[in-house]
């Protein structure tokens, strides 16, 4: 029996086998020891049946799925993370933060480094150039980071990239090889 995708409603007797299906994955995970991954898994499972069923994804969808998972882990080595990328594009990565950050007030909201943030990259002294003779126009930046009641942070650290005149991020120009646009898995959802 084949199913209609189309259709407004789907036979109990199809919805029941569904649900079984869900219920034995869900009791799979029982007896897992770690009672957070047993919950994360268990709410994975769950909403990844009901998504499956909702949009009532076929066999080929299912399995272009697993083909561009595939190439999205080829191309992830030690120097690109294409799967944060990934993350990145479905606002999975947003939406972590965002849960793990509580808004408060007027702060400024918690946000991620991105796929160019350099961790112990070089300290550059107030109105020294980042450029680093990087082609494009000067830009100025200048501000005061202060706490949520308006007072100044003396100890602040401010964080600070951009695209030179091409559009290239420093990272890009000195791993390019790693960078090569027509490699990119996740382009193909965009």
């Amino acid at each position: 029996m084949t199913i209609d995708h189309e259709a407004a409603t789907v036979p109990a007797e199809q919805q029941a086998r569904e649900a079984e299906i869900t219920r034995e994955v869900l009791d799979s995970f029982r007896d897992c020891a770690d009672p957070r991954l047993r919950q994360v898994m268990r709410s994975l499972v769950h909403h990844l049946h009901a998504f499956i069923r909702d949009v009532r994804l076929t066999e080929d969808e299912w399995s272009k799925g697993i083909e561009f998972l595939t190439r999205t882990g080829h191309i992830t080595d030690g120097r690109r993370q294409e799967f944060i990328l990934l993350s990145d594009v479905l606002g999975a990565s947003m939406q972590t933060v965002a849960v793990n950050n509580q808004a408060y007030g007027d702060a400024t909201e918690a946000t991620v480094f991105g796929p160019f943030f350099v961790e112990h990259s070089p300290e550059i002294a107030a109105s020294e150039d980042i450029a680093f003779g990087a082609a494009g126009e000067p830009c100025w930046v200048e501000g005061t980071v202060t706490d949520s009641t308006g007072k100044p942070v003396p100890t602040a650290r401010v964080e600070v990239w951009q695209a030179d005149g091409d559009g290239f991020y420093l990272l890009i120009l000195v791993c390019a090889p790693a960078f090569t646009p027509g490699v990119k898995a996740i382009s193909g959802l965009l």
